[in-house]
Order: C-alpha cells, then structure tokens, then sequence
C-alpha cells in the first residue's frame, strides 16, 4: 500500500483531506465529476484499444489503467457512442442545461439544490423507485443522472445510510378522531397504574412448519438441492394463549398452548385457570386488544367478572397499536428461536409443540421487562 510523506497510507490522506479512494487506487470526490483532462485520456485509451482489438475493448483494463471506475469508462464510452467519437466539455454541458436538455445518464453531478429535491421526495414518499427519482429530478430541475447515481447519493452522500428497509405499514384508520380519543384516555389511566401491577394478553397461532429448516443448501458437485426429511407435524396449526407480567409474585409467562381456535369460551376459561393459579391477582390490571373473542359472547361480562368477583381492572388497547403491547414482541422472540435453534434433540410428535414449551419455560422476568421498554410502557408511565 502506498504511503504519504507522513507515512500514512494513502487512504488516511483521503479520508483527512475529503477525498476517497475507489478500488483501483485512484482519487475521487463523491457527488463531482473528473477533470475534463481525465476524461480525455479515457476517451483516447477506449478508442485505441477499440482499434486494437477490433471490438469493444475491455472495460475493467481500462479502469485500472487510469485509476477510475468501471462506470466512469462507461459514461465515456456513452458519449463517444452519442458524439461521434468525442467525448463532452463542460461548457458543452452548462449550454445544454441552459437549454433545458441534459446530454444523458450522468452528464452532470448533482448539486445542493438537487440533492434538496431527492430528500424532499423521499420524505413525501420513501417508497418510491429510483426510477422515480430520476424522473422527478429531471422534470422539477432538468437535470439527468442515472438510477446507480440516486442509489449511491441516498446510501454514501447521507450521515446515515438511508437504504431500502422493510416498512412499518400504518393502516390510514389508525388516526381517525375516535381511535385517537381512545389512545389519549388509555395513556392517561395508565400513567397511574404501577407497571408491576399490569399484565399483558394476546394469543398467537404455532405452526408446525415454524421449526422446519427453510433453506437448504444446493450440493456443489451435482447442483442437487437434497430433500429435508420431517415428521407429518409439520401440517399441524397450533394456538397460544399468554399472558406476561413483570412482578415477581408470578412467572414472567402464563401461557396455554392448544390444538383449537382460540374462541371467547376458550379464553374465558383461561383467564379463570389465570385466577385461579393466582398469576391474576387482586390489584392487577389486565390489557388486551379488542379482539372479538376478548370482549364478545361469553366474555361480554368477563370485565365485569374480573372487578367485581377478583378485583382485577381490565383495560383494553386502543384501535391499531399493537406495538403499545410487550407480549407481541415476546411472540417475535419466540419465533425467532424457533426459526433459528436447531431442534433435531427433540423427536416424536407435536415438535413444535415441544419445542415452545423449551423457550417460553426460559423467557425471565428480565426479558419481559426489556419487551415493556421496547413497546413504550415505561414511558406512558413516566417512568425512566
């Protein structure tokens, strides 16, 4: 690796000085072009090499010969196509953007008022496709650049990589007047409960195919993808009726898993068993969402049974926050232990069965405090 006079390598001379340094070894500023003279040499060394070979020569030679990207040969190699042989000077490029016509695909850098409009149109929409982004950028301020020039601007120009990611999808619903209401008062009757009085309930349905190995990998001398043998449990659905808790009075996880469909009577008779064991207790207060099978049929009464029989005070989530709901994120705990454990120590049937009966027995009251301050509960209380 070459040195500077200090005896830093040459890439802490970049890094010191704003530069980079791409993997041929040659120097670059991120978001500006070449020199023309660069630009020149390229262009020349493309067409003799064209000459030579009687073809298109090479791209990646080219490249390293003159210490510059791959897609920087090819800009040069687009403009000799478009200018009979010649390469574009910048005057060539300020007269053509006066006119409103760019010459193509990375005729120009983007400059400050271009790279305002990309994050403005990211804001408005972050779902949109790079093409869109060339297109808007060309319509709003003419300038051309191509769909890898946005992808490197929104991934290296940034203080934070602003990459594609899986979107937290927000039903439009969520914020009707009424919802909103609803949040507002359950924020306040919770900022009075203690934490350690609540207990959170949900149910999640268990497939037996959660702990099947979902890829395998391709043999690399015959290009077979070889079968993965497996018991029927695979086919089978199962439901789990939880509740998690934080005080140290009870588990951190009471929980039931069963062949059936979690209905109102099966819940109901949950809740009772929860009673009963004395993981709910007087003082307690119960949270669920507004599922059919918590508030309708048989548990039309059980908020009614719950204060006036135990003591125990249900309050139910708003419309649309699950995220407000800590046994959701033990849910997706448990699923990524089955996912990514290997369970070939347990045999028979009802794998999955036995293999979520592993993990929710280990789940600690330490871990299910950590799901209460990752889904806000402390802070609707006011507590650090």
């Amino acid at each position: 690796m070459e040195s500077d006079g200090d005896g830093q390598d040459r890439f802490s001379f970049a890094r010191r000085n704003g530069v980079s340094v791409n993997k041929e070894g040659g120097y670059y500023c991120r978001g500006r072009q070449y020199g023309v003279e660069k630009k020149l040499a390229v262009g020349d060394c493309y067409e003799y090499k064209k000459q030579l070979w009687g073809g298109r020569p090479n791209l990646m030679e080219i490249a390293r010969e003159h210490k510059v990207s791959k897609m920087f040969v090819r800009k040069i190699e687009g403009e000799l196509y478009k200018n009979d042989g010649r390469v574009i000077y910048p005057e060539e490029i300020t007269s053509e953007m006066v006119s409103g016509r760019a010459l193509g695909p990375g005729a120009i850098a983007l400059d400050e008022g271009d790279c305002f409009l990309l994050i403005c149109l990211m804001r408005r929409k972050p779902t949109r496709s790079l093409g869109s982004y060339v297109h808007e950028l060309y319509r709003l301020r003419a300038t051309t650049v191509s769909k890898s020039t946005i992808s490197r601007f929104f991934n290296h120009a940034l203080p934070i990589r602003a990459g594609l990611c899986v979107p937290n999808l927000v039903p439009y619903d969520k914020f009707r007047p009424r919802n909103i209401e609803k949040a507002i008062e359950y924020i306040r009757a919770l900022a009075r409960i203690d934490p350690g009085r609540l207990k959170y309930a949900d149910e999640k349905s268990l497939k037996g195919r959660d702990i099947c190995n979902k890829l395998a990998r391709r043999d690399p001398f015959t290009g077979i993808v070889p079968p993965t043998m497996t018991d029927p449990d695979f086919r089978n659905s199962y439901s789990i009726i939880g509740i998690c808790g934080i005080s140290r009075r009870s588990t951190p996880v009471k929980y039931r898993i069963t062949e059936s469909t979690v209905d109102a009577e099966l819940f109901a008779m949950e809740m009772e068993d929860a009673v009963a064991s004395g993981f709910l207790r007087p003082g307690d207060v119960l949270v669920m969402d507004n599922a059919a099978n918590h508030t309708g049929k048989e548990n039309t009464v059980l908020e009614d049974w719950l204060w006036n029989d135990h003591s125990i005070f249900a309050l139910f989530l708003p419309a649309r926050t699950p995220e407000w709901n800590p046994i959701e994120l033990l849910w997706n705990c448990l699923s990524m232990r089955l996912k990514h454990n290997d369970w070939d120590n347990i045999h028979g049937s009802s794998r999955v069965v036995h293999a979520a009966i592993h993990i929710l027995d280990r789940i600690t009251h330490r871990e299910v405090k950590r799901f209460y301050r990752k889904s806000g509960v402390f802070d609707l209380h006011g507590h650090a």
